[in-house]
């Protein structure tokens, strides 16, 4: 009530505010990602990336229980496939977690290699809220994508069209090995998901949204 504005992420947050304080001006400036060059084609890749801080909980939560309920289904299905979990501030209880097809890295100084070679990216977020970076960042890569419907929250993405979404570990699992395997599926994902960075979260949307800030 007392700023002249208040800045949130997505439109989620700004209809939030808007039932607590009508009266407020709440704007929205996302997370802004530059495009790059897209990584490798679908058949030069290989691998499953999780990136995330771990001093954030929702990520500590996410890849725990990713490891005991998603993980056992998809290292039957898919056994050669490797896990690469990557994450400042990793605690304990979350680098104890290594096992067979699990490589957990903690923090990594450059992640453009793994994110130029992996073939799916992972976002088993169960709490949180605001725009994902690390979903941002994949599909800036052209990684698709599966998450669930906190993850892609206030982000644009529709299940099937630009992401696979699930909330149970079965249907994440599924949607991960699905991904894995399907190339026409993964090409469609990934153009989609870069379109979307594009249109919703690239300099060129930013732009005028900070212009209007400083001008009004």
């Amino acid at each position: 009530e007392k700023s002249d504005v208040t800045i949130v992420v997505s439109d989620v947050e700004k209809a939030f505010l808007a039932k607590i304080i009508p009266s407020a001006r709440v704007d929205i400036v996302s997370l802004i990602n530059t495009p790059i060059s897209v990584g490798a084609p679908f058949a030069e890749r290989s691998g499953i990336l999780f990136i995330g801080g771990f001093r954030h909980a929702p990520n500590v939560d996410a890849i725990k229980w990713y490891v005991s309920e998603v993980f056992p289904i998809v290292r039957r299905l898919l056994p050669d496939v490797v896990t690469t979990v990557v994450g400042s501030n990793m605690p304990d209880e979350v680098g104890a977690l290594h096992q067979d097809g699990l490589r957990i890295l903690g923090f990594v100084e450059d992640t453009g290699p793994l994110l130029r070679l992996a073939r799916v990216s992972i976002a088993p977020l169960r709490f949180g809220a605001g725009i994902k970076g690390k979903i941002n960042e994949a599909m800036n890569y052209g990684i698709p994508v599966v998450a669930t419907e906190c993850a892609v929250e206030g982000m644009q993405l529709l299940d099937g069209r630009d992401v696979l979404v699930s909330n149970d570990a079965h249907g994440f699992a599924q949607a991960i090995v699905r991904l894995y395997n399907d190339v026409a599926l993964w090409d469609t994902l990934s153009a989609a998901g870069r379109a979307n960075v594009q249109t919703h979260f690239s300099p060129d949307v930013a732009r005028p949204a900070i212009r209007a800030l400083l001008i009004r």
